[in-house]
C-alpha cells in the first residue's frame, strides 16, 4: 500500500510519468544525431566517435556514485541537481561553436543525467514502501514512450529544423519535469545511516543485487550485439545495403520497445502474486529465445520480426523485475542498488556491441549470438534458480 495516498496520488504519479519520460528522451533524441552534430561541427571521424561514446564512459561509474548520492542527501534533492544540470548541458549542446565544447556538453549530460533515474527508483520505494508494481511499472512505460518517440523524431526534427532544435525540444521537456518535480514529489528525509556515511549493501542485500545486476547486463550484452554487430552482418552475410541495415535495426528497437509498454503492468502482478523472480525468468528464457532466433534466422524478415516481439516480452519482464529488486532494498541503501542495477544496463551495451564486433571480425559471425546473446541470459537463469528460495524469503520479509 502506498505510503502517500489521497489527493496526493495523482501528483506524484504525475510527476514519476514527466520524470521517466525526460530520463529517456534526451539520450533517445540525442544519440542519432549527435555524431551527424560533431561532423557538422568540423570534427573529424575520430572525434565524432569520442563525442558519441563519452556519455557511456562517463555515466557508467558516475550512475553508481549518483545512487550513492541520492542515498545521502535525498532523492529529490539529487533530482533537482540532476534536471537543472541537464538544462546546462543542453544550452551547451545548442550553442557549441566547435568540437571540444561540444565533447564537454557530452560528459556534463552524463554526469548530470545520472542523478535522475537511480534517484527516482530510490523515491518509488520510499513512497510507496512494498507495493511498489504499480509505480514501478507506470514508470517504466514513461520511459519506453520516451525512447519510441525519441528515436522516431529526433532525425526528422534534424531536417526539418536543424541540430539545434533538438536540444530546445529537449530543454524544453527537462524545465517541465523539473517543475513537476519541485511541485509533485515530495521530499523525504535522507537516512541517518547513510548520512554518517555506515550504509552498506552486505550479504543478502549484496545476493539481491547480483541477481538484478546480472539480469539486465545478460538482456543488455544482445542489445549490445544487435545495435553493434547486426547491421553488420545483414550487410556482409545477406546483401543489405547500409541505409536497409540501419532501418532494420532501428524498426527492432521501436517494435521490441512498444512491445515492452503493456508487459510493464504484467510483470507488476506477477511480481505481486508471486515474486519478482518469476518475471525475471521468463525474460531472460526470451533474451535467450531471441538470440537463438537471430542467430539462425537473421536474413528472414519474419523472423527479425518475430524476434522483435519476443524481446519486447524481455525488455519488459527484466527491466521491470531487476528494478524491483533494488527497490525493495532497505531505504538507506536504495539508491546505490538503482545505480549498480542501472550501471549493468549501459556496461552490457558498453560491452556487448565492441565484442561482437570484434568476434565477428576475428571468427566469423557463427555462433556470435549463442556466445553473447543466449548464453549469459542462461547462466543468468541457472544462478537465479540457485538462489530462488533465499531471495523468494527474504523478499517475503
Amino acid at each position: 500500500m502506498a505510503q502517500v495516498i489521497g489527493r496526493y496520488s495523482k501528483t506524484i504519479y504525475a510527476a514519476l510519468g514527466a520524470v521517466g519520460f525526460v530520463a529517456l528522451i534526451d539520450t533517445s533524441m540525442i544519440s542519432p544525431v549527435i555524431a551527424a552534430y560533431a561532423r557538422a561541427l568540423n570534427a573529424d571521424a575520430f572525434w565524432a566517435g569520442l563525442i558519441a561514446g563519452s556519455y557511456s564512459i562517463v555515466a557508467i561509474p558516475m550512475i553508481v556514485l549518483a545512487g550513492y548520492l541520492s542515498d545521502v542527501i535525498g532523492r529529490r534533492r539529487a533530482m533537482v541537481m540532476g534536471l537543472v544540470g541537464d538544462l546546462f548541458a543542453m544550452a551547451l549542446y545548442a550553442v557549441s561553436p566547435e568540437p571540444s565544447t561540444l565533447l564537454a556538453a557530452r560528459i556534463l549530460h552524463a554526469v548530470f543525467d545520472s542523478f535522475i533515474v537511480p534517484s527516482a527508483l530510490a523515491l518509488i520505494g520510499d513512497l510507496f514502501s512494498k507495493g511498489v508494481g504499480r509505480p514501478l511499472s507506470f514508470f517504466w512505460i514513461f520511459v519506453a514512450l520516451a525512447i519510441v518517440i525519441g528515436s522516431g523524431t529526433s532525425a526528422g526534427l534534424v531536417a526539418a529544423l536543424g541540430f539545434r532544435a533538438v536540444y530546445l525540444v529537449i530543454g524544453v521537456l527537462v524545465a517541465a519535469s523539473l517543475i513537476a518535480t519541485l511541485k509533485g514529489l515530495p521530499a523525504p528525509p535522507a537516512s541517518r545511516t547513510s548520512m554518517r556515511g555506515e550504509a552498506r549493501i552486505g550479504g543478502a542485500h549484496a545476493r539481491r543485487v547480483a541477481v538484478s545486476m546480472i539480469g539486465i547486463l545478460s538482456m543488455y550484452l544482445l542489445i549490445g550485439g544487435i545495435v553493434g554487430t547486426l547491421p553488420t552482418i545483414l550487410i556482409d552475410r545477406f546483401g543489405f545495403d547500409e541505409r536497409g541495415a540501419a532501418a532494420q535495426i532501428g524498426f527492432f528497437m521501436a517494435v521490441s520497445t512498444a512491445v515492452s509498454i503493456p508487459i510493464f503492468p504484467v510483470s507488476a502482478r506477477l511480481a505481486g502474486r508471486r515474486t519478482p523472480i518469476v518475471p525475471l525468468i521468463i525474460g531472460l528464457l526470451a533474451s535467450m529465445t531471441t538470440a537463438l532466433a537471430l542467430e539462425f534466422g537473421a536474413g528472414l524478415t519474419i523472423t527479425r520480426i518475430l524476434s522483435a516481439i519476443v524481446f519486447g516480452l524481455s525488455l519488459g519482464t527484466i527491466i521491470f523485475s531487476s528494478s524491483y529488486l533494488v527497490v525493495t532494498l532497505p531505504r538507506e541503501v536504495r539508491g546505490l542498488g538503482s545505480g549498480l542495477n542501472q550501471s549493468a544496463s549501459l556496461l552490457g551495451v558498453a560491452l556487448g556491441a565492441p565484442l561482437t564486433s570484434l568476434y565477428v571480425a576475428t571468427v566469423g559471425w557463427t555462433g556470435v549470438f549463442i556466445l553473447f546473446g543466449a548464453m549469459p541470459p542462461l547462466v543468468a537463469a541457472l544462478l537465479v534458480l540457485a538462489v530462488w528460495r533465499e531471495m523468494v524469503r527474504e523478499l517475503k520479509e
